[in-house]
């Protein structure tokens, strides 16, 4: 009989022990890493050089509109590099031409630091589309 009282103290203090040391948390990591947005940029083509196989080629672009996230890039020239695998279109395949509307998309960091320049973060990054308008509207 004496061993039932120890063996009760011992039956109520497991389970306590159990709830009372938690496992350490896990860091929450969606392996995602920075959120990142499509920045949408509209204007004149500058100047153009495809790629040639793993030799990236470059466009330059004057923005004159852009989405939400690159509205601060209005009025400013960037060049962006144009791998193998960026989208060219043009109207009926011809090649891309100077002076023409033109519109670039580039996929970047949704925040970047107060100490960066979004214009000089993407630049650094590789044109994802870019899309030969045409001829500019008179209207313009």
């Amino acid at each position: 009989m004496r061993k039932l009282p120890l063996f009760l103290a011992l039956a109520l203090a497991v389970p306590s022990l159990a709830f009372a040391a938690k496992p350490p948390a896990k860091p929450q990591s969606h392996g995602k890493g920075s959120p990142q947005v499509m920045y949408v940029l509209k204007g004149t083509l500058t100047a153009f050089t495809a790629a040639s196989g793993t030799t990236n080629g470059s466009v330059s672009l004057l923005v004159k509109s852009a989405n939400h996230h690159g509205a601060s890039l209005k009025g400013q020239t960037l060049t962006f590099a144009v791998s193998a695998t960026t989208k060219v279109v043009t109207e009926g395949g011809a090649p891309v031409t100077v002076n023409d509307d033109g519109l670039v998309q580039v996929r970047g960091p949704k925040r970047i630091a107060a100490t960066d320049s979004l214009a000089e973060v993407l630049q650094a990054l590789t044109a994802r589309h870019v899309v030969d308008q045409g001829v500019p509207d008179s209207d313009s």
